[in-house]
């Protein structure tokens, strides 16, 4: 019984430890503009999950950190809380990380990024 313990530890645990968000997550988007189109934009996301729980920053081509104050994962469905103005809705598969980011006045980015 024991050696089975162990072989399954030994298995599941790589799979264990990939299923976590946390680390620096960088790519691009296009945020929706009605004049231009889709605006191209480079994303930096720093996370940190505890659990259930991501928190983390966020920022948007050479502009300013933003906080992400609060986050949840649920397996690969990932909805953050960016700043006080916005909320993210991303798929997470691997080291892909791809969906949507929208501000409470309804501007639209879309990105993917990498871990």
């Amino acid at each position: 019984m024991k050696k089975l313990i162990i072989v399954l530890l030994l298995t599941l645990t790589p799979y264990l430890a990939a299923a976590d968000l946390s680390g620096i997550w960088k790519g691009k988007g296009g945020k929706e503009d009605p004049k231009y189109g889709s605006v191209p934009v480079t994303v930096q996301m720093t996370l940190l999950q505890a659990g259930s729980s991501v928190t983390g920053t966020i920022k948007f081509g050479n502009g300013p950190i933003v906080k992400i104050p609060s986050g949840s994962v649920s397996g690969s469905s990932v909805k953050l809380v960016v700043g006080t103005a916005g909320s993210g809705s991303f798929t997470w598969s691997g080291s892909n990380l791809s969906g949507r980011l929208t501000s409470s006045r309804g501007e639209i980015i879309d990105v993917v990024l990498t871990h």
